[in-house]
C-alpha cells in the first residue's frame, strides 16, 4: 500500500503514484524531494571527518537551481544561512511530526527570500539562524520551497535529511523511500587487529591486512587460511555503488559471522547528534580513499549507537574482559554487506586459532663457524626450520643445510665475519615465526651504527618507532630513564631494520621523558642513542603548560575524554617553507594524540599577540590556518595530530574585481544573476563573518564562498536598472581589512 499525505488535488496524487511506480517502490511515505532520476552521491551514516553523514546527497549533475519539493504537508520551522556546514538550509516540520532538512541550497521561496534579505540587512549581518513559529510559512506536498545549490560545499547537490520528533537523523532509505539500484556492495579487504598483549595474527603483533578476491556473483573470498593466536577484532573495507555511478557510499548494514553465529552487526538506521563524534570509534583510516577506510566490526568503549549489536571480539584464551572464546582449531568467518535496496554481497575466509611456535635458541658458536637453532611448539606439534645466510647485510640470502644434533639443529657457516642470519620456524599448522641473529664478535665503538626514532601515541601510552641504518642482529633494548633507575620497555621487531617500543602511561612522567636505545647491528657494531620527548598525561579538564620554543610557551587544555591519555609534543623538521608574506613566530612543533580518546578538541592557549595565527601542515594543501588566538579568546582548537607553527600575517586580502553571472529565475525576489567578487588571500584565510557590502551607500547582503574564494551578492529585483556604486569590505582571520569600490551596470 502506498501512503500519501494530504495534497491539493488529484494531479498531485497521480504524480506521486507514477513516481513510485517508475522507481520500483513498493511502499513510500513521502514524495521524493527532486524531480527526475534518483541518483545519490552519498548515503546515510557515511564517514565524515569527526562526524557521521546525517542524510543522503542527491545528485544535481552540476546544476544549481533545481526546484526542491515539499515531501509532505508541513511548515518551515527553521532557516539557517552559514558560510560553512550546511550553507543555506531549510527545516520543514512535516504533518506527522518528523522534520525534513534541505541543505546546500542556493535560494528559497519568494516570501522566505524576502524575510531573509530584510532580516539580514536590518541586523547588518550576512548570516543568520532563524527559528519560526509554526504556521508562518506552510506548504502543501509538491510545492517548491527552495532551490538546490552549492553553498557550504565543493560541488552542487542537495543534502536531504529526515529527523524524528527528537531531531535524531533517520535513514531516509530505511522506511521512507526506495532506490533504483541493482549493484551489490563491494568487499575489498579485511583487517585483523590484535587486541591483547602477545596476540599474533599472521606472525605479526600489529594489524594485518588481506585483500578479498571476487568469486561468483556478489561473492568474495580469501584463499589462504589465516593463523591467529590471542585476542582479536576485525575490520572490513567495503562500500556501495548505486550502479549508475562510481560514488562509493556506506552500505545499509554489515554483519560478521563466526562459524555461522552472528558476532557483530552494524545497521545504519538512526543516531543522535550527541553520538555523531563517535564516528572516530568506528573506523581505522589507513590511507586516502574508501578502500583504505576500514569499518570496525567490534564495539569500542564509548560507542553508544543502538543500531550496533554484539561485541565483535574473539579470543583463544577465554579472556575475562569480554568477547567470544573460540576453541583452538579451524573457524569459518563470513561477512554480509547489504545496501538500502536489498542487494547483498558476502565475503568469507578461514582462520585457525592456535599457538605460534617459539624459537628457543638461534646463535652463532664462538668456537667454530657453526650455528645452532632449536624450536618448540606450545601446541605439541612438529616444527620445521630453515636457516638463511646473507653476506651483504640482508639484500640477498642463501639457504644453509640443517643437521640434527640432540634437541638442536646445527649448520655450517661460511665463516664470514659480518654475516647475517635469518631463521624461519613453521609449525605443522602453518604458523611461522622469524628470528634474526648475527656474529657474536663485538666490534670497537668507533664505527657506531645509527638509528632514527619517531614517537606515536596509543590509548594506553606512547610508542617509539625505531629505524636502524643497518639490520640489527637481535631485538634492540629500550629503557625509560628516571631518577629511580631505568624501566625496560616491550620491544617488537616489525621488519629487519624497524622496531617498536611500547611505553605505558604508568611509567611516563609529565614533561621530559628520556629513553635509552641500545643494541648491535649484524656486524657487531653497537647502536647507542638517547632520545628525549615531551609527554603529558591528560585527563578530563586537565591543563598543562608546554614550552614551544625558547621564548614561547602555551597551555594545553583537555575537555571531556575517556580515561587518561598521553599527548606528545615534538620538534619536527620544517616540512616546507611558509608563504613569503608570513613571518615565523615559532619553530614548527608537533602535537601527537589519539583523537578518539577526546570527546572535544584539545585547546591550545597561547599569547602570541595580534595577527598571529596557528597553522597546521597538510601534505595536499601545505600550511593551513586553523585559528588566531587573539581573535578567539586566546585559544585555538586542536582537532588532529600534526605539525604546527605560529605565523604572523600582516597583509590584507586583495579584492580583484566585480562581475555579474547569470543564474536561474528562482523565486523572483532576486534578479536572475548575481554579482561576485574574487578575493585573493594566501595568509591566515578569510574571516567569513567580516564581509560587508554597500550598494549606493545602502547595506546589502553578501556571502563568502570559501570553496570558490569569492564574495557573492544576490541582487534584489526591486533595485532599479542602471549604474550602481558598490563598496566591498572584508577581513582575513588575523584582522587585516581590505576595502574596495567598484561601479557596474544593473540589468
Amino acid at each position: 500500500m502506498i501512503l500519501f499525505p494530504s495534497m491539493k488535488g488529484k494531479r498531485a496524487i497521480l504524480s506521486v503514484f507514477l513516481l513510485a511506480v517508475a522507481s520500483g517502490a513498493a511502499a513510500e511515505v513521502y514524495l521524493w524531494p527532486l524531480h527526475g532520476s534518483r541518483r545519490l552521491s552519498s548515503s546515510f551514516s557515511e564517514y565524515r571527518s569527526g562526524h557521521y553523514h546525517a542524510g543522503i546527497d542527491l545528485r544535481s549533475f552540476g546544476a544549481v537551481g533545481l526546484p526542491c519539493l515539499a515531501v509532505s504537508d508541513g511548515c518551515v520551522s527553521r532557516i539557517k544561512i552559514s558560510p560553512s556546514g550546511y550553507g543555506k538550509a531549510l527545516y520543514l516540520e512535516l504533518s506527522d511530526g518528523n522534520t525534513a532538512v534541505y541543505a546546500h541550497l542556493d535560494g528559497f521561496s519568494a516570501e522566505i527570500d524576502s524575510l531573509l534579505w530584510h532580516y539580514r540587512v536590518g541586523k547588518g549581518v550576512s548570516w543568520c539562524d532563524i527559528t519560526l513559529e509554526k504556521g508562518v510559512f506552510c506548504y502543501d506536498v509538491g510545492d517548491t520551497l527552495c532551490w538546490s545549490g552549492e553553498t557550504g560545499t565543493i560541488a552542487p547537490h542537495l543534502h536531504f535529511e529526515l529527523r524524528d520528533r527528537s531531531q535524531r537523523p533517520l535513514n531516509p532509505l530505511e522506511n521512507f523511500y526506495s532506490l533504483p539500484d541493482r549493484a551489490s556492495p563491494v568487499i575489498s579487504g579485511i583487517e585483523i587487529i590484535p587486541l591483547g598483549k602477545g596476540s599474533i595474527a599472521e606472525g605479526s603483533r600489529f594489524p594485518v591486512f588481506r585483500l578479498f578476491r571476487a568469486s561468483a556473483a556478489d561473492g568474495y573470498f580469501i584463499a589462504d587460511t589465516l593463523q591467529l593466536d590471542g585476542r582479536f577484532g576485525f575490520a572490513v573495507s567495503t562500500w556501495d555503488e548505486q550502479g549508475v555511478s562510481r560514488y562509493h557510499m556506506a552500505p545499509y548494514s554489515i554483519e560478521i559471522f563466526i562459524d555461522g553465529e552472528s558476532l557483530y552487526k552494524i545497521r545504519n538506521s538512526a543516531f543522535s547528534y550527541t553520538q555523531s563524534g563517535e564516528v572516530d570509534l568506528e573506523y581505522d583510516i589507513t590511507g586516502k580513499g574508501s578502500s583504505n577506510r576500514y569499518t570496525l566490526l567490534y564495539k569500542k568503549d564509548g560507542n553508544t549507537r543502538a543500531d550496533r549489536t554484539g561485541q565483535g571480539v574473539i579470543d583463544s584464551e577465554g579472556d575475562s574482559s569480554g568477547g567470544i572464546h573460540l576453541a583452538r582449531g579451524i573457524h569459518q568467518c563470513g561477512i554480509s554487506v547489504i545496501d538500502a535496496s536489498g542487494n547483498v554481497s558476502t565475503g568469507s575466509f578461514v582462520f585457525k586459532m592456535h599457538k605460534y611456535p617459539v624459537v628457543t635458541v638461534a646463535r652463532v658458536l664462538e668456537a667454530a663457524p657453526e650455528a645452532i637453532v632449536s624450536t618448540a611448539d606450545p601446541d605439541g606439534g612438529v616444527v620445521s626450520g630453515r636457516l638463511f645466510e646473507s653476506l651483504d647485510g640482508g639484500r640477498e640470502f642463501s639457504e644453509l643445510p640443517l643437521f640434527p644434533i640432540g634437541r638442536f639443529h646445527k649448520a655450517v657457516l661460511s665463516g664470514a665475519e659480518d654475516a647475517l642470519y635469518r631463521f624461519e620456524a613453521v609449525d605443522d599448522e602453518g604458523a611461522a615465526v622469524t628470528e634474526w641473529f648475527g656474529t657474536s664478535t663485538m666490534k670497537p665503538e668507533q664505527d657506531n651504527a645509527f638509528c632514527e626514532t619517531v614517537i606515536g601515541v596509543t590509548g594506553d601510552g606512547v610508542f617509539l618507532d625505531i629505524m636502524t641504518d643497518r639490520t640489527a642482529k637481535s631485538v634492540l633494548e629500550v629503557r625509560k630513564l628516571s631518577k629511580g633507575g631505568a624501566t625496560g620497555l616491550e620491544v617488537i621487531r616489525t621488519a629487519p631494520e624497524r622496531f617498536r617500543a611500547i611505553a605505558e602511561n604508568s611509567i611516563l612522567e609529565n614533561g621530559l621523558n628520556i629513553f635509552r636505545i641500545t643494541g648491535n647491528d649484524y656486524r657487531g657494531y653497537p647502536f647507542a642513542s638517547t632520545e628525549a620527548f615531551k609527554i603529558y598525561i591528560l585527563r578530563s579538564g586537565a591543563e598543562t603548560e608546554i614550552l614551544l620554543s625558547d621564548t614561547l610557551s602555551a597551555v594545553l587544555q583537555a575537555g571531556p575524554m575517556t580515561g587518561r591519555a598521553a599527548v606528545a609534543i615534538g620538534s619536527p623538521r620544517m616540512p616546507a617553507a611558509p608563504p613569503a608574506e608570513l613571518k615565523s613566530v615559532s619553530s614548527p612543533f608537533s602535537i601527537e594524540f589519539e583523537e578518539e580518546r577526546f570527546r572535544r578538541p584539545l585547546r591550545l592557549k597561547c599569547d602570541t599577540g595580534r595577527k598571529t595565527a596557528l597553522f597546521v601542515w597538510d601534505e595536499d594543501k601545505g600550511w593551513s590556518c586553523i585559528g588566531v588566538p587573539a581573535m578567539e579568546d586566546g585559544a585555538v582548537d586542536i582537532n588532529i595530530s600534526g605539525t604546527y607553527i605560529f605565523l604572523k600575517d600582516g597583509l590584507p586580502p586583495m579584492i580583484r574585481f566585480a562581475a555579474l553571472e547569470d543564474r536561474y529565475q528562482g523565486s523572483g525576489f532576486f534578479k536572475p544573476y548575481i554579482c561576485y567578487l574574487p578575493v585573493e588571500e594566501s595568509g591566515s584565510g578569510i574571516d567569513a563573518w567580516s564581509a560587508e557590502a554597500y550598494i549606493n551607500g545602502d547595506r546589502a547582503v553578501c556571502e563568502w564562498d570559501e570553496f570558490r574564494k569569492r564574495v557573492i551578492l544576490p541582487i534584489p529585483s526591486f533595485l532599479s536598472a542602471g549604474r550602481v556604486r558598490l563598496r566591498m569590505e572584508i577581513s582575513d582571520r588575523s584582522g587585516n581589512r581590505a576595502v574596495e569600490e567598484f561601479g557596474f551596470m544593473l540589468k
